[in-house]
């Protein structure tokens, strides 16, 4: 880690306290989520507008990314009902 992804020379690793590294490390971990997180963002929109095939859903940041939840919010009977009622007054 010192040496490869944080570019450290022998001489600056040895000269580090442990809370340093650590610093350096969790900086270095952050920037690597935060290019990650771009990168999502970009094949998101680039698969979202460029596909040929209808989606049932658009793709997401956190889908590509692996973070989305699996579990689905169960709606009760009358939030359902509430809801279709809702819809047709504003479509009419």
């Amino acid at each position: 880690m010192a040496y490869g992804p944080l570019g450290l020379k022998p001489w600056e690793f040895g000269r580090l306290t442990f809370g340093e590294f650590k610093q350096l490390a969790d900086g270095y971990h952050w920037r690597t989520k935060q290019e990650q997180i771009a990168t999502a963002g970009f094949v998101a929109s680039i698969i979202n507008t460029c596909t040929s095939r209808d989606l049932k859903r658009s793709v997401t940041v956190d889908m590509l990314l692996g973070q989305e939840s699996k579990e689905k919010q169960v709606k009760t009977k009358d939030q359902a009902r509430a809801e279709m009622k809702d819809l047709l007054s504003t479509v009419g």
